[in-house]
């Protein structure tokens, strides 16, 4: 996240997640943005860290 911060700003992060890793991206700070949906037969979701 530092990394992004320093080559794009202090804007929000914005990622697709695998739903079983909700957790794991909360504990960062991420929220979940939309609904759950198929990529390659795994359910995602889209999380932001504002």
């Amino acid at each position: 996240m530092e990394t992004c911060y320093e080559l794009f700003g202090a804007g929000p992060i914005k990622i697709g997640a695998q739903l079983y890793a909700k957790a794991f991206y909360e504990q960062f700070g991420f929220v979940q943005a939309g609904k759950v949906y198929d990529e390659d037969g795994i359910d995602h979701i889209p999380m932001i860290r504002t």
